[in-house]
């Protein structure tokens, strides 16, 4: 049987953590190459990095939503930082996937027909 210390325990999590936003991130630059002249590989990383740390810490448990949050977090850095973003994520009486859907409605209403912010497609 194989036996891990907490230390070995985290670090492989987090390593699988890192592989995915890795994967994430270079699946969005494959689809955005723009991104990946201006501002570049490792700053979308950055900002998908502190997206999906964010949706850890607000409770997200939706792959397809946490991967939302960090294409959204690629275009507009710490998007989810932003008070009315964050306050309305964390609103009690929904889940932070609910939320996001309603706020993801909103922005895609606003921005349909518009070309300067290319969201993927809603799960």
């Amino acid at each position: 049987m194989l036996t891990l210390t907490e230390a070995q325990w985290q670090a492989l999590q987090q390593s699988e953590v890192d592989q995915f936003v890795a994967t994430v991130c270079d699946e969005f630059l494959a689809h955005r190459p723009d991104r990946r002249e201006q501002p570049g590989r490792e700053a979308v990383l950055a900002r998908m990095q502190a997206a999906y740390d964010y949706a850890a810490r607000v409770g997200f448990s939706s792959t397809p939503h946490i991967v939302r949050l960090m294409h959204w977090a690629a275009d507009a850095p710490r998007i989810h930082d932003e008070p009315p973003v964050d306050r309305y994520l964390r609103k009690p009486g929904a889940t932070p996937e609910q939320r996001f859907d309603e706020l993801d409605a909103v922005v895609r209403h606003k921005l349909k027909g518009a070309d300067e912010w290319p969201l993927p497609p809603s799960p």
